[in-house]
């Protein structure tokens, strides 16, 4: 008799663990898949539009130091939260290059300067684009995901040059670069990636620098090509509001032109370095593309939203807030519904 109850106890337990394996799921590298955008316009001083993905969660407008210190930024959040777009940070202001003379007067490096007319100025030494990247990439991932590494960073003259030409004038300097990052968030791989174009300006008091542009995305690493298309199409959509730039210079047509052409070009060097691992978006819904980049699409037969994943499960489920997840039985996890495989 006991030998019977044991053997029972046992074939009870063996019976849990299959069900319990039936039931395990793991997360999915996924992203939305992106067919609709919408207008999104500074809210606060209409200053801006930008394309953003339609259903994702959105954040932006023109925050103010002073009058004449201003940032202009916004920031995509997909539903579930593991991929995130962002144009500029509106917590980075300006810096000016530590001199004697700064030294002498008690503004050492840290210290806050007033530049006067009201403006403020961190004295720091100067980092050139890659730098720039390198540093803000790696200070703001510390409050998103945990075992940061840089994987790499690369000036970009080519960029550089671009910019210059459109938006150079007389003192001042563009210098752009990018870095790469990789990090973890419950137990998913993600990568990181920013882009910087940091302006230079000679003054009395020493060189004056901040970056005019940060743009950035962080995405599970399967699919953070399809996150560089996305924040590619982001950047080019970006238009500045003349009317909003003439109540600040009395060049407000051309300066809305050079922040066309100078989106145009930095739009253009993200989908070039990403291409090879997905940035072209337009392209994933091909069988052969599907394939070479080791994702597939998946569609949730009740809301209609696509899911760009990484083709590595047999079965994929999406709950009401957009977390997918993968098994390799066909059984649903709880309060995950069966997607459905979106042929090309």
């Amino acid at each position: 008799m006991r030998t019977a109850a044991w053997l029972g106890a046992l074939a009870a337990l063996v019976l849990a663990w299959h069900s319990a394996a039936a039931q395990s799921s793991a997360p999915v590298a996924s992203i939305p898949l992106v067919s609709n955008w919408r207008k999104f316009i500074d809210p606060q001083e209409q200053a801006f539009e930008v394309d953003v993905p339609q259903g994702w969660k959105v954040t932006g407008g023109t925050v103010r130091r002073n009058a004449l210190q201003y940032r202009n930024w916004v920031s995509a959040i997909a539903p579930g939260g593991a991929t995130i777009l962002g144009l500029n940070d509106p917590g980075e202001w300006s810096y000016v290059v530590p001199t004697p003379m700064l030294a002498m007067a008690g503004f050492g490096v840290g210290s806050l300067y007033n530049g006067g007319g009201g403006t403020l100025y961190t004295v720091e030494p100067y980092l050139d684009g890659s730098q720039f990247a390198v540093r803000w990439g790696g200070r703001k991932l510390q409050r998103l995901c945990g075992s940061i590494k840089l994987t790499g960073s690369r000036e970009r003259p080519e960029l550089t040059g671009q910019i210059n030409a459109i938006a150079g004038a007389w003192g001042i300097h563009h210098d752009a670069g990018e870095a790469s990052f990789a990090c973890v968030k419950d137990g998913m791989q993600l990568s990181a990636y920013a882009l910087t174009d940091v302006v230079s300006i000679s003054g009395a008091a020493g060189a004056i620098w901040y970056a005019e542009t940060i743009v950035g995305f962080l995405a599970p690493s399967p699919v953070a090509g399809v996150a560089a298309g996305l924040l590619s199409h982001m950047v080019k959509s970006v238009r500045v509001n003349p009317q909003w730039v003439a109540r600040n210079s009395n060049m407000s047509v051309q300066v809305s032109q050079i922040a066309a052409k100078t989106n145009a070009a930095i739009s253009d060097t993200i989908m070039n370095g990403w291409e090879s691992r997905g940035a072209a978006i337009d392209h994933v819904m091909e069988e052969g593309s599907r394939a070479r980049l080791g994702i597939d699409i998946y569609s949730d037969p009740r809301t209609g939203t696509k899911y760009t994943v990484a083709n590595d499960h047999k079965f994929y489920w999406a709950n009401p807030a957009g977390v997918v997840v993968g098994t390799d039985t066909d059984t649903a996890p709880q309060g995950f519904s069966r997607l459905a495989r979106v042929p090309p």
